[in-house]
């Protein structure tokens, strides 16, 4: 039988002044290598991962073995965004997110890690201070 949602179980919709969707700044891939987006050219010997965003269906349709049997198939990638991205030519990319990227060096990806981490638990912080609000 469902269960009705109690008012604390409902998300807080955005505040107006919140953008609608996360731009994908980085995506940790199947091939254990941060990639971060690229707006340019990307640094000389780098890595580059160009990869096309499943739609949340077809990503819901899919189980952690289906997604792991494809990434030994395919390179994949979870963006900031929260979206699958894989890798280009996998899959049709009419109509799909893009994201391109190349690789960090193992010193960038420790400080994007550290920054990552920071910004955690700043937001669990202020999650935790407007429930207490609330």
């Amino acid at each position: 039988m469902p269960r009705k949602l109690s008012k604390r179980m409902v998300p807080h919709a955005p505040e107006p002044s919140e953008p609608a969707e996360l731009a994908t700044e980085l995506a940790l891939a199947s091939d254990g290598k941060l990639y971060f987006q690229l707006e340019d050219e990307p640094p000389s010997g780098r890595p580059v991962f160009v990869g096309y965003a499943l739609h949340a269906e077809e990503a819901m349709k899919l189980s952690a073995a289906d997604l792991l049997a494809w990434a030994m198939l395919h390179k994949l990638a979870l963006g900031s965004d929260g979206c699958i991205y894989v890798e280009e030519g996998a899959i049709d990319a009419e109509g799909r997110d893009v994201f391109r990227g190349f690789a960090a060096t193992a010193e960038e990806a420790v400080r994007a890690a550290e920054a990552v981490h920071r910004a955690a638990f700043n937001i669990t912080v202020e999650v935790f201070a407007r429930k207490r609000a609330a």
